[in-house]
Formats: structure tokens, C-alpha cells, sequence
């Protein structure tokens, strides 16, 4: 069972290194002549970037937050019990 949470761990943190490496990763134009590959095609041409970078930050926004009161709760839930506990003795 330990084994399934550490590879869960090592895969979930392998994906956010990816996702932050992309996320840093500057969108430029190209001077060169050669057509870059997305937008060699017609499809590529449509793909509306910006409004999926707009939206792929929002949601990441929302989740660090939900994620932070996530934590905060526990934190106070802990702080509790351990309070609890030093009274009792």
C-alpha cells in the first residue's frame, strides 16, 4: 500500500514540474521563415491559446486557495486537539 501512495506522490509531482516548466516557458514569435508546426495546419490556427492559458490560471487560482483552506482547517483542527489534550493532563 505504501508503494502505491509513493508512486502517486512521485507521478503527481513529476506532472506539476511539467506543468511549471511549460507555464515558464515564454510564447514567442518565430522571425524565421519556417512555419512553426501548430500553425503550419489549419487547426492550429484556431486553437484560442490565450483564452486557454486565461482559464488553465483561474482554475489553478481556485484550487490554491480551496487547497490553502484546506490546510488552514486541519492546522486549527490539530492546534484543537492538541489543546484539548493539555488540558486533560
Amino acid at each position: 500500500m505504501s508503494d502505491l501512495f509513493l508512486q502517486i506522490v512521485t507521478i503527481s509531482s513529476l506532472g506539476a514540474i511539467i506543468y511549471l516548466v511549460v507555464i515558464a516557458v515564454p510564447r514567442t514569435k518565430d522571425s524565421s521563415s519556417k512555419r512553426p508546426v501548430l500553425e503550419s495546419g489549419r487547426w492550429g490556427a484556431n486553437l484560442p491559446l490565450d483564452k486557454i492559458d486565461l482559464k488553465l490560471r483561474s482554475v489553478k487560482d481556485k484550487t490554491l486557495r480551496r487547497v490553502k483552506i484546506i490546510i488552514m482547517k486541519a492546522d486549527n483542527f490539530v492546534s484543537r486537539r492538541l489543546n484539548n489534550d493539555k488540558d486533560k493532563i
